[in-house]
């Protein structure tokens, strides 16, 4: 069932068995997962059905590094479903290494194994609407896959896994039915969770809710889970110090620190000529009719002996703005963003030649368009973006890596006052040059590995690789590690169950509690690791 925070009695204490704090991904998730049962869940969501500026405002926050993080409110939404509703859908579990303590990874080792979440990841498909889980092109893809890049067989480099793309599932529009009519979970929009209120010993008594018109009530639970994202949750222990100096579950000073993202972005081309065959580098899709893009990255033997941190990549188009890619759609998408004030610098003789190359491939453009309206604005599960037909044996290698963590590298509290009167956030995220090295050293093992077979050469040498990583280093959407699992609370906030360590009934649905970040986006796993907790609740309750 709906309920408007606004119209609820000012300074009732709502009472149910189980208290959701936001309603993204994981939030929805969770209250899914518990609907049906007889017990009452009420899931707490700070804005409305459609996004507003002054929800949005509440994300505001002060960041140290501007030209290394975006605004705090560029890449959170709030509102009924979240992020979720604006994300791009690309999904891959965690690597087994990626839960493994690694020596040369300082503060590295979850206390759960890949085999354990394995059962909750395929779960997590039918959430994101993924098909199977299966993420190798032999087991998820028809027939019998060709080769990535044909003549490429090295034990070093990895070329057969898969990134998968959701439709991409937006949580609020897909569940909202269900909770909507759901006898035991009440979804309670326009109230914003301010802090935590701590009752007896170990325990959290209430959560103190204010609404945008002024209203305030209260909602006291048997069990809280805080599901607002990796920083708003971190926030939200950080101002429940009433009792908790600190903040609760700060005891050994943690929460907020440990703060990961993920290095991502363009690092040169590579030039391939394989003997035989084509290189696979565009859209396919499963079995199941999901779209998927192959991903190749550095075999975990190699990575532990060269001491890197996880990595994948793909073969994306060419840089839009070099017309030397002879592509008209590609020169059409730059002219585009040079007309809308996107693009800046380009001159005459460039123009021109973009021109040229929209002109010899008219025909070219034009099917692209109606590929385009077909299987992107009209298709129910859209084609995640347009790629050129021909790219001239050239490819732009993208890629996306793991970050170490960093207990410096943090989330705080600042000085400025939201509309609440409380204090909004100050984000300290730093990379390290360690980071940047690994990304330039995976780079590295598949250019060896290409240049060995005679297939291939990277084209931007290695300090023009270094520095365009370096300046490519940023925070957008990926908030982790702030409430990080440990067995040891001296280790991390929450435990292996992601309950809160030293308080009895809170818990915690978030990347924030990831402890390492992978190279992996983080959404399948959020709601992979929603659904644990989900089935830990019923059991408790």
């Amino acid at each position: 069932m709906l309920l408007d925070g606004r119209k609820v009695s000012r300074g009732r204490a709502i009472e149910c068995d189980v208290c959701i704090v936001g309603a993204g991904a994981a939030g929805i998730t969770l209250a899914h997962e518990l609907h049906g049962r007889p017990e009452r869940v009420l899931l707490l969501e700070s804005g409305g059905f459609k996004a507003t500026r002054a929800a949005q405002d509440l994300n505001t926050g002060a960041v140290s590094d501007p030209a290394h993080h975006g605004p705090l409110d560029g890449y959170r939404v709030r509102r009924f479903g979240g992020t979720s509703t604006v994300w791009g859908g690309w999904c891959a579990p965690f690597d087994e290494l990626d839960f493994q303590t690694r020596a040369h990874v300082p503060h590295s080792g979850w206390p759960i194994d890949k085999t354990s979440l394995d059962p909750f990841y395929a779960r997590a498909h039918a959430y994101c609407e993924l098909g199977a889980y299966a993420y190798d092109a032999s087991s998820a893809l028809p027939g019998a896959p060709a080769p990535t890049i044909p003549g490429l067989a090295s034990p070093e480099v990895v070329t057969d896994q898969l990134w998968l793309v959701s439709p991409p599932t937006d949580f609020g529009s897909s569940y909202r039915s269900v909770l909507r009519r759901s006898h035991n979970v009440t979804v309670c929009l326009h109230a914003t969770a301010l802090r935590l209120l701590a009752g007896p010993p170990g325990r959290v008594d209430q959560v103190a809710v204010g609404c945008g018109d002024g209203n305030r009530f209260t909602v006291r639970a048997r069990r809280f889970v805080l599901a607002a994202g990796g920083l708003e949750t971190t926030r939200l222990l950080l101002l429940s110090d009433d009792v908790h100096r600190g903040g609760i579950g700060n005891g050994h000073d943690l929460v907020g620190r440990f703060y990961l993202s993920h290095l991502t972005g363009d690092v040169g081309e590579l030039e391939l000529r394989p003997h035989a065959g084509e290189v696979v580098w565009g859209y396919e899709t499963t079995v199941d009719g999901v779209y998927c893009r192959r991903r190749m990255g550095v075999d975990r033997n190699r990575q532990q002996a060269d001491r890197l941190l996880n990595f994948a990549a793909i073969l994306d188009r060419p840089p839009p703005d070099d017309p030397g890619h002879g592509d008209g759609l590609l020169s059409a998408i730059f002219l585009a963003k040079l007309l809308r004030g996107r693009e800046s610098g380009a001159s005459g003789r460039v123009v021109a030649a973009h021109l040229a190359n929209v002109v010899t491939d008219a025909g070219g453009v034009a099917r692209t368009a109606a590929v385009w309206a077909r299987r992107r604005l009209l298709a129910p599960r859209r084609l995640p973006s347009i790629l050129p037909t021909r790219t001239g044996n050239r490819y732009t290698l993208h890629y996306d890596a793991e970050q170490a963590p960093n207990p410096d590298s943090r989330v705080l509290l600042g000085d400025q006052l939201d509309p609440f009167g409380l204090r909004r956030l100050r984000v300290d995220w730093r990379f390290s040059d360690a980071d940047v090295d690994s990304v330039i050293r995976s780079t590295q093992t598949i250019e060896a590995a290409l240049c060995r077979a005679g297939i291939g050469r990277m084209l931007l040498d290695l300090r023009a690789r270094r520095q365009r990583v370096h300046e490519m280093a940023s925070v957008g959407s990926h908030h982790l590690g702030t409430t990080r699992m440990a067995d040891d609370p001296a280790r991390g906030v929450v435990d292996a169950t992601c309950r809160v360590h030293g308080i009895d009934n809170l818990w915690i649905a978030s990347s924030s509690v990831f402890p390492t970040a992978s190279y992996a986006r983080p959404t399948l796993t959020i709601v992979a690791l929603a659904i644990r907790l989900a089935d830990h609740l019923k059991r408790s309750l």
